[in-house]
């Protein structure tokens, strides 16, 4: 119990030689845990006679009784003298209330202000305090964060019901058990300096003050820590456990000051805890006025406001999914669902879906669902939304994309990724068609399923694996010291540095200036970065964070030369491939005529949905690992015969020279 507590009374009373008078339980002002001990009223007590006859109060102030008689004749009385009468006991009682003398705290952090500085009690109680202040301190700074953005990473991304209710009742119970601002404020308002001084003319008023301003200040200290630990907790039990240490806390200059009265830290500790100091009576000379109880009134509701602000503010942020990572990466295996439903125009058609297909960057769209954001999927050139509107939309080259997205589903407790063209079959009208799913759980950060265990829909349901990151940066580590981590979270990565140029969320992909150029080794054909100056600032043409390469006509490919036909080598989620965008038509696409259409084409790029294994479709890689960045070094293959009876990327017939496994189809144009 903080401060001290009533008990010591009769301990006092017989030490000084007097009984202990026996005391009834009129609880008033403060209780009694907060160490400041009240000196009871008694007996007050208020009789009624008959009301025909007369009317007897009897009254009891804190040193005698006196008994009041008043015989109203009903016949000749006023109800308004009765009125007066009620009015007048009543404000006696609160006058002898507001009287009731108080004692200083049985604490050792009284003695701050009571012993000496040179002595040992004080000494004792100053390394008591320092005790208090160094563990609230480190309960504080256990949270290592040194910046609002480091505080809002620790912020769990939302919690359940139960954990609410918890926290929003800790705020209460902390406010009801925190007893050093009202015990500092009430001794501060209470005793004035003449009255201090007047009572005990050998103690320095000053230090009175300070010892009950550091009261005050370790309270607001206890009452910080309470509120970390409420907005940081996500488990019932680790909120009241880590309360109850925190209260511990608190507590040990009550125990410290328990502990002296037992003689168990010295004669001289045991000697100034039994002082006349303990003893003395503090009475208000001024009844009557009640300033001070709105004064204590407004300091809890200013506490309480404070607090419960700050936890709705933070249970707003949360449930607006503010505390989770607005943009992802998400990375799906190689899995490939041969007949694939898609919902078209023209009814339902089959594809083949390889789910690598839906890589790349997610974003939040500000909705949520079952309480958790939706991640909406983005651009493969350069992570932006889709575009509304198309050049050609009849063309279907040129048709608009509507995104996956990867959301929470109640239904089957599971995160999701689903999109609302492609269905598992024909009669799939669930709330929640899905094609891959988590394992059953209800974290609200999605960052919290990379490790579970993931299920695909591939006609039948399989298992496989499922990475997503989080694409915004702390610092410049994050961005893998290849760009700068700005203040929104984005790295903005490095161009031309020392002959590299670096892509991706985080900077991860490198392109080197002599790989701009490669050059295949059976042909010694070439393929370049596509240079044309169209997207500004020198950005790079790319397509799932890799650059796009063309082919040199006339470069050495006898399939190609004195063509006019348009090879471009893109990446696509997992492979390279590549694509034979015209066949014979004489049209060179990267014309000002045709700048329109083919930027929209390029940066709307989309494997699944345009369709990317097709018949224009001759080249094919390997899978590309993730520290892959260009076609260097991965093993090629033209694609032979196609069907059922071929693998889903039909007959792979190898490029490399001799047809060697891992020797690679093509080098970067120079030495780095």
């Amino acid at each position: 119990m903080k401060g001290g507590d009533q008990v010591q009374d009769e301990e006092d009373d017989t030490e000084t030689g007097r009984a202990a008078p026996q005391q009834s339980s009129l609880v008033v002002g403060l209780s009694e845990k907060s160490g400041l001990v009240h000196r009871s009223v008694k007996n007050a007590s208020f009789a009624s006679a008959s009301a025909s006859t007369a009317v007897t109060d009897t009254w009891h102030d804190n040193r005698s009784s006196i008994p009041v008689a008043t015989i109203i004749d009903h016949q000749s009385g006023s109800d308004d003298i009765i009125a007066a009468r009620v009015r007048r006991r009543r404000q006696s009682f609160l006058d002898d209330i507001d009287l009731d003398p108080i004692k200083l705290p049985r604490s050792t952090h009284t003695l701050l202000y009571t012993e000496p500085i040179n002595s040992l009690p004080f000494v004792i109680s100053v390394c008591i305090e320092a005790l208090s202040i160094l563990c609230l301190l480190l309960a504080l700074f256990s949270n290592e964060f040194s910046s609002y953005k480091d505080f809002t990473n620790k912020v769990p991304a939302n919690v359940n019901t139960a954990v609410k209710t918890a926290q929003y009742t800790a705020i209460f119970i902390a406010l009801l058990m925190e007893v050093e601002i009202p015990t500092g404020l009430y001794l501060l308002k209470r005793i004035s300096r003449r009255y201090f001084l007047n009572t005990f003319p050998e103690l320095n008023y000053s230090q009175f003050v300070c010892a009950n301003a550091l009261f005050v200040m370790m309270g607001y200290l206890f009452l910080i820590n309470v509120f970390l630990i409420v907005i940081l907790s996500d488990n019932v039990m680790v909120i009241f456990f880590d309360f109850i240490a925190l209260q511990f806390i608190q507590q040990l200059d009550g125990i410290a000051f328990k502990l002296a009265r037992m003689r168990m830290l010295s004669t001289s500790m045991k000697e100034a805890t039994t002082r006349r100091y303990f003893r003395t009576e503090f009475r208000r000379s001024t009844p009557g006025r009640t300033g001070h109880s709105f004064f204590f009134v407004a300091v809890y509701l200013f506490n309480l406001s404070v607090l419960l602000a700050g936890k709705i503010y933070v249970s707003v942020r949360q449930a607006n999914g503010d505390y989770q990572c607005k943009s992802i990466t998400a990375r799906f295996r190689e899995d490939i669902w041969r007949e694939a439903i898609v919902v078209s125009d023209q009814g339902y058609e089959v594809r083949v879906l390889a789910y690598s297909y839906f890589n790349g960057v997610y974003v939040q769209d500000g909705n949520m669902h079952d309480e958790r954001p939706v991640y909406v999927e983005r651009r493969k050139f350069d992570g932006t939304e889709f575009d509304k509107t198309s050049p050609n939309p009849e063309d279907p080259y040129f048709r608009m994309k509507i995104p996956a997205r990867i959301q929470y589903c109640n239904s089957i407790g599971a995160w999701v990724f689903m999109h609302e063209n492609i269905r598992r079959s024909r009669d799939d009208n669930s709330d929640c068609p899905w094609l891959l799913r988590s394992e059953q759980t209800g974290v609200f950060d999605i960052e919290e399923v990379n490790q579970m265990n993931w299920e695909v829909w591939q006609g039948v349901i399989e298992t496989t694996d499922v990475r997503i990151t989080c694409n915004e940066c702390n610092d410049n580590e994050d961005c893998n010291l290849n760009g700068e981590c700005k203040r929104d979270g984005s790295c903005d990565c490095s161009k031309d540095v020392e002959g590299r140029t670096f892509l991706g969320p985080h900077c991860e992909v490198i392109l080197k200036d002599n790989c701009r150029t490669i050059i295949g080794e059976r042909y010694n054909e070439s393929y370049s970065v596509i240079d044309i100056d169209w997207l500004g600032s020198g950005q790079v043409w790319e397509a799932y964070n890799r650059p796009i390469y063309k082919y040199n006509l006339g470069s050495g490919n006898p399939s190609f030369d004195g063509t006019d036909d348009l090879l471009l080598l893109m990446y696509s989620g997992s492979r390279w491939f590549g694509l034979q965008i015209i066949d014979g038509a004489g049209v060179n696409i990267f014309t000002e005529e045709y700048r329109e259409s083919t930027t929209y084409a390029i940066k709307n790029y989309h494997a699944f949905w345009d369709e990317v294994y097709t018949m224009l479709t001759i080249i094919i890689s390997d899978p590309v690992p993730r520290t892959g960045f260009t076609p260097v070094g991965v093993d090629f293959f033209t694609i032979g015969e196609r069907g059922e009876q071929f693998g889903p990327f039909g007959v792979k017939l190898p490029l490399q020279l001799h047809n060697q496994t891992g020797r690679g189809a093509y080098r970067c144009s120079s030495s780095d």
